[in-house]
């Protein structure tokens, strides 16, 4: 098989999408500007190598998508996180593939069943990558497929066979852990800055008062960044409160533009649309940081709640990706990353695919006891990361924070929500009710699958106006 390789200008700049079909030696790639090509492969992405190899595909830390041809068909890499994923769908015997849910609905000439309700695609992220088939429904009776965490062989007969990602060992003890997590993240930021590339990233550094993104940006900087982005508040217990990093990113040596999350909708680059996914959720205030965010690696501590909280991790889900997780920040980013021109990466799942668990066992280790400073929101590894680094105690990991105000829990709550809120806090609990009821007690269970079939139907039809000459 061969590819054909298709700049179209008018898509978003790292957006692509694939068709197969059975007999055919060509397969058809559309993609935007910044999609970085070779004959045989394409890549929208930086991995742990170095970019010359183009070895995206046996990689385990992969931050975006690619494809790559193969004896047996064609190699789809997914992202190596929960929040960005392949979507696929076959027509007439033909297999689209996208990294947008919108573009492959686009390129197939589909769309969401409009009589359906589908925030069951929040649980595809909720119940982890244990669970290995995941769909939507489309109108007329087909179906959209999600591959998450893997890679996709498509044959040449355009048969798809799901291939692990080759996960490697896990890391023996802490301090492997740490030099892990540098070692890793050097090597994206050198994959993405590399000047072969016809599109280069610079590493920034999301930096809060929180612990996750006080230990990443502390890793981001030994990598050589020197930029960083912050929120000047979230919301917390107490109210729309200061959240202002400004001071960390400061005692890291890196320069700070502080943002301020609400100004988001009245932003001339913010397009409600672009977050269907979860169009109530936090991610819409990432808007406010376009201009910035435009050719950036962006470092983030999405994922590192569960890995990095001591105690309190049962609250969010189980210690890795294999099983449920009850966060969602970060699954509609994807649209804004695309358009933009920027990747995304979470140190956190470094390892944590398979070993979360060993990982999460260290913050109770003897070694780590002077980090842990007791309560409910304790993070040893997390507080030694920063602290190493030259972070004083007192400046993060005081309270709780993170999101925007007012939080996403419209009208009040009723008995039998507050009752499976309470229930939910048990992922084993939490399957049998997802299970048993779906989403039926889901604060936006009114409200919240609507707007995001409307989202979606105005990015198919951007989408499908991009490639209009080319359909």
């Amino acid at each position: 098989m061969r590819l054909e390789l298709i700049p179209v200008s008018g898509l978003p700049r790292l957006a692509w999408a694939a068709c197969v079909a059975p007999g055919d030696p060509v397969v058809r790639v559309l993609h935007g500007p910044w999609v970085e090509t070779r004959d045989d492969r394409f890549v929208e992405g930086a991995w742990d190598a170095p970019f010359a190899a183009w070895n995206f595909a046996a990689s385990e830390n992969l931050a975006g998508s690619g494809g790559v041809v193969d004896p047996d068909g064609v190699l789809l890499a997914a992202p190596a996180n929960m929040y960005e994923r392949l979507y696929s769908v076959r027509i007439r015997e033909a297999l689209h593939v996208s990294n947008s849910l919108a573009f492959v609905l686009a390129t197939s000439g589909e769309r969401l069943d409009p009589s359906h309700r589908h925030l069951e695609l929040l649980d595809h992220y909720r119940c982890g990558i244990h669970v290995k088939r995941k769909s939507l429904r489309l109108d007329g009776g087909n179906t959209v497929a999600l591959h998450d965490c893997c890679n996709v062989l498509v044959t040449r007969d355009a048969r798809v066979i799901r291939r692990e990602k080759p996960w490697g060992a896990g890391p023996s003890s802490y301090a492997d852990y740490a030099a892990l997590l540098h070692r890793t993240v050097a090597a994206i930021v050198a994959n993405a800055a590399d000047a072969a590339r016809r599109h280069r990233y610079r590493p920034l550094a999301m930096v809060s008062q929180g612990y996750d993104s006080t230990a990443v940006a502390a890793i981001a900087r030994a990598a050589g960044c020197r930029e960083a982005v912050t929120f000047l508040r979230s919301g917390s217990a107490v109210g729309y409160v200061d959240d202002s990093g400004g001071a960390v990113a400061r005692a890291l040596g890196l320069a700070v533009t502080t943002y301020e999350r609400n100004d988001c909708e009245a932003h001339p680059e913010h397009r409600p649309e672009e977050f269907y996914l979860e169009p109530w959720g936090v991610d819409r205030t990432m808007s406010v940081m376009h201009g910035q965010l435009q050719g950036a690696l962006l470092l983030s501590g999405r994922s590192a709640e569960a890995v990095w909280s001591r105690g309190g991790y049962r609250h969010w889900g189980l210690p890795d990706l294999q099983h449920p997780l009850n966060q969602t920040p970060g699954c509609a980013l994807g649209e804004l990353r695309l358009r933009t021109g920027f990747l995304h990466f979470a140190p956190a799942t470094i390892a944590a695919v398979r070993h979360a668990p060993r990982i999460h066992r260290w913050n109770d280790a003897p070694e780590l006891r002077p980090w842990s400073i007791g309560g409910d929101y304790d993070k040893p590894i997390a507080r030694r990361i920063a602290e190493d680094a030259g972070v004083p105690r007192a400046l993060f990991g005081q309270e709780k924070k993170g999101g925007a105000d007012p939080p996403a829990h419209p009208g009040a709550r009723t008995r039998a929500q507050r009752l499976v809120d309470r229930i939910e806090r048990s992922p084993r609990l939490r399957r049998v009710l997802r299970a048993l009821v779906g989403n039926r007690f889901h604060q936006r269970w009114k409200t919240g699958s609507f707007e995001l079939q409307a989202g979606c139907e105005k990015m198919v039809e951007r989408y499908a106006a991009a490639i209009a000459g080319w359909r």
